[in-house]
């Protein structure tokens, strides 16, 4: 009864005072908001993230010189490294491709970025991805038409390419491509295919980019650059298997000896999840400390409303207590009502939080979700804001005398 009391008491009260209604829930408002709002996008991000990275293949590893992933988590250990670490070359993808038992595809890669160009259309910045036969079986490269580069053309050499959409359109436009000369810095390449659109990534494009032979590849920029090797494994049970046929592999062939560390790097897609989880984890601290001040601040508000509230009504406390109320009665009052006030100013903050994550989603490439756990947490912590910062006023009502409060003016 104490409760639906407590409950109506508070209603009635936004009613009646609204400015100080709005001067009450404003601080729950703004704090529920803004931590429900960062709690959506940055879930949103995360199942993005997985969700991409396993479109990629969760059962792909990268054999590289260097894991720059380091560059990010541990720099001390990508500069030794990169001082440390041997060259990766062809003689050593030749050299694995038979060595790893448990791999269904492998595939050596390079890449950097260049002008491409085709009669007086061009485009800067495009990823030039050299590559070996097996890489449509390794990568998301789907065609539109054409066809994808072939061993023997690996073999030869031969000057032929693979387009990505925006390189296609951006040269092309309506025209078709096949069979055309496109030129990658100062060499001809013959376009043999076309990548289907693959959409975009935080807003940014992925369709930016040329597969050519790797061979070709390293004619054009100099064989003397250090590639990686992509090993793909039918199922994902089985890539802890070759990576360490892989590791093993090219321990020998680069006749390290028992307990030498690695010359080389292997890195999976589940390092990329490890390393956003690190980096979301550290912002998600950071902004939940930020925005929880706004929820202090809104408890201290919450505070002094109700410690007017209590001056306001000294004469009512008093009646009450002459005609029995214990004090206890006068302090659950007071703290139902304010754990009422503070639990309307965080559903407010819920609401107004998912909105923003929604309009920051549609205005930017950040995907947002809805989590249930969210909204019970936005709920439990305005509850214990109320419940904590409406005990003091709470008591100093209940500790008041009657006489002395029936006579107050």
């Amino acid at each position: 009864m104490l409760v639906f009391q407590g409950i109506r008491i508070a209603l009635l009260a936004l009613r009646e005072n609204k400015l100080r209604t709005f001067l009450t829930l404003l601080g729950n408002i703004v704090g529920t908001m803004s931590v429900i709002a960062v709690v959506s996008l940055i879930g949103g991000i995360d199942d993005y993230v997985r969700e991409k990275v396993a479109a990629e293949g969760s059962n792909v590893f990268t054999i590289e010189r260097i894991n720059f992933f380091d560059a990010i988590t541990d720099l001390d250990a990508f500069l030794d490294a990169l001082a440390r670490n041997r060259e990766i070359r062809l003689r050593d993808f030749e050299y694995l491709k038979y060595r790893i038992p448990s791999a269904s595809y492998i595939c050596a890669s390079a890449g950097r970025n260049d002008e491409v160009s085709y009669g007086d259309a061009w485009v800067e910045g495009m990823s030039i991805r050299g590559r070996s036969e097996d890489y449509p079986m390794i990568e998301n490269a789907g065609l539109l038409m054409g066809r994808h580069i072939s061993r023997l053309e690996v073999q030869r050499s031969s000057s032929v390419a693979v387009l990505g959409w925006d390189v296609c359109t951006r040269l092309f436009g309506n025209r078709n491509p096949l069979g055309r000369k496109i030129k990658i810095g100062k060499k001809h390449f013959l376009v043999i295919g076309v990548v289907e659109d693959l959409g975009t990534m935080f807003g940014q494009s992925r369709n930016r980019f040329v597969f050519v032979p790797v061979t070709s590849y390293l004619k054009t920029y100099g064989s003397r650059e250090s590639i990686g090797i992509k090993v793909r494994t039918g199922d994902i049970r089985l890539l802890q298997q070759a990576i360490d046929e892989a590791t093993m592999a090219m321990r020998i062939r680069h006749g390290l000896r028992p307990g030498e560390e690695n010359d080389f790097s292997i890195s999976t897609s589940r390092d990329l999840v490890s390393l956003w989880e690190k980096i979301s984890k550290s912002i998600f601290r950071a902004l939940i400390f930020i925005v929880s001040i706004s929820l202090v601040i809104g408890g201290i508000v919450l505070m002094n409303i109700m410690l007017v509230s209590v001056t306001e009504r000294t004469r009512e406390i008093g009646l009450r207590k002459a005609l029995g109320a214990r004090r206890s009665n006068i302090v659950w009052q007071f703290i139902v009502e304010s754990i009422t006030l503070s639990l309307i100013g965080g559903i407010f903050g819920i609401a107004f939080g998912f909105s923003i994550a929604a309009i920051i989603s549609i205005v930017s490439p950040l995907p947002y979700i809805i989590a249930p756990w969210s909204i019970a947490a936005g709920l439990i912590v305005t509850f214990l804001i109320g419940l904590i910062f409406g005990t003091y006023p709470a008591n100093k009502a209940a500790a008041l005398d009657p006489v002395v409060a029936l006579h107050y003016e």
